[in-house]
């Protein structure tokens, strides 16, 4: 079974607070599925819920601490992590936050890459702190639509 034909063993997408979440990957498959279902299955339960909260304000305070560049591509490879997470978590669930926080914190982590790693004064105004707000915000936008589709539709995934 590939990671897309395990979409369907998601849950219906339900409003969050009915118990409502993605089943767990299969621990079975081949190539690019069975490595995508094991990253999720490893990076999920640290990169969502309080685990998920204390882990990104680590990351962002660690980078801050070692400030410069090197703070910020640590912040960034913080943030490419869970793009990747989100990314492959839309393909196999749907969850319509992830279709607008996975390809935004992606783009997120580039831009730091690109600050980090540019010689000279290119980007001077991209450091970790603002890589942490636009974090905060593509996460609050990702969550606001899928309010607004669980408002329309009652189910907070894309089908």
């Amino acid at each position: 079974m590939s990671l897309f034909q395990d979409q369907d063993q998601c849950a219906s997408g339900g409003l969050p607070g009915e118990g409502a979440s993605c089943a767990p990957p299969p621990a079975y498959g081949r190539g690019a599925g069975r490595v995508a279902g094991s990253y999720l299955r490893v990076t999920g339960p640290v990169l969502r819920g309080p685990a998920g909260v204390l882990i990104a304000v680590a990351s962002f305070a660690a980078g801050d601490a070692v400030g410069g560049r090197a703070g910020l591509a640590a912040a960034s490879a913080y943030v490419t992590v869970i793009g990747v997470y989100c990314l492959l978590n839309f393909l196999r669930c749907r969850e319509t936050h992830c279709a607008v926080t996975g390809p935004g914190f992606l783009l997120t982590a580039a831009l730091g890459f690109a600050a980090a790693l540019v010689p000279g004064s290119a980007l001077p105004w991209y450091r970790t702190g603002t890589e942490a707000i636009v974090f905060l915000g593509i996460l609050a936008a990702g969550y606001e639509l899928e309010q607004a589709v669980a408002a329309r539709t009652g189910r907070r995934v894309l089908r």
